[in-house]
């Protein structure tokens, strides 16, 4: 067996260079030092003992490369090598070190977010979509005025207008009389104003479907049984625009409070089967 000048690990005397750190065997071996040689302190300079994990001189702890080290005399082993060259001991391989969780950037403000977690806890953002979600807090503390928005009236106020219209007729046809409008007004204002996005635009469209049906009743009478039946309507039930409105918006804020789920599942397998 002959013993490394550079790095210290005794080899077979049938190796020319050394399995550990590829110095040549062949030169003159001479006496050996307690330090390795060229291997040096990164820190301080100075050399480092055989086997060493830190530094005698400062301290510093020494980073261990990708090699193994033999369990049965100590020797460290090249990557690869099953058997070690020094005693021959069968070499347990160190096992790569595991990977890092999956990383996520987000796509607003880069911060970088190892847990598997769907919205950044920077910015609130959506990691996966970009999306930014409403602050469902905020409108809580919101008043009722506050939370109306015209934008989102519009649509559905005049969809549910039309289906009033719809019914009104189609019951005033059926011989139904006053009781049309306010069937028109259960089911249209009742099912639109569940897929509004909170009660106060719901109410307020509640409210101008009442006003309009309410308006139109006499005209709707009139289209259908002609001028002479829309007077004696009038003069016999009179108008029930009052009654309209107040029916419209119990019905827009029952609805959108308390089976606005429903309608939206509802809605939502209509839309999925078309």
């Amino acid at each position: 067996m002959v013993k490394c000048s550079r790095c210290g690990v005794e080899v077979a005397d049938s190796f020319d260079m050394c399995p550990n750190c590829g110095n040549s065997l062949a030169e003159p071996q001479g006496a050996v030092n307690e330090t390795s040689g060229d291997l040096t302190c990164s820190n301080c300079g100075a050399p480092i003992m055989d086997n060493a994990d830190f530094c005698s001189e400062c301290g510093t702890k020494f980073e261990q490369n990708a090699s193994n080290r033999c369990e049965g005399c100590g020797s460290e082993v090249p990557e690869g090598v099953l058997f070690c060259p020094t005693c021959g001991t069968k070499v347990k391989q160190v096992q790569p070190p595991k990977a890092a969780e999956q990383v996520h950037i987000c796509r607003n403000c880069g911060f970088q977010i190892e847990e598997e977690v769907t919205f950044c806890p920077e910015c609130g953002v959506n990691i996966l979509t970009g999306e930014k979600p409403e602050i469902q807090s905020s409108n809580k503390n919101q008043g009722f005025v506050d939370k109306i928005n015209f934008n989102k009236i519009i649509k559905p106020t005049i969809v549910a207008l039309v289906a009033a219209i719809l019914l009104s007729i189609i019951g005033v046809w059926l011989g139904l009389s006053w009781v049309s409008f306010i069937i028109a007004i259960l089911i249209s204002v009742g099912f639109f104003a569940g897929l509004i996005d909170n009660e106060a635009n719901a109410v307020v469209s509640g409210f101008f479907v009442g006003l309009i049906l309410g308006l139109l009743e006499n005209p709707i009478i009139e289209l259908v049984w002609g001028s002479f039946a829309a007077g004696l309507y009038e003069w016999v039930y009179g108008g029930q625009i009052i009654f309209l409105i107040i029916l419209g918006v119990i019905i827009s804020y029952v609805s959108n409070i308390y089976l606005k789920k429903n309608i939206q599942e509802i809605a939502g397998n209509f839309l999925s089967w078309l």
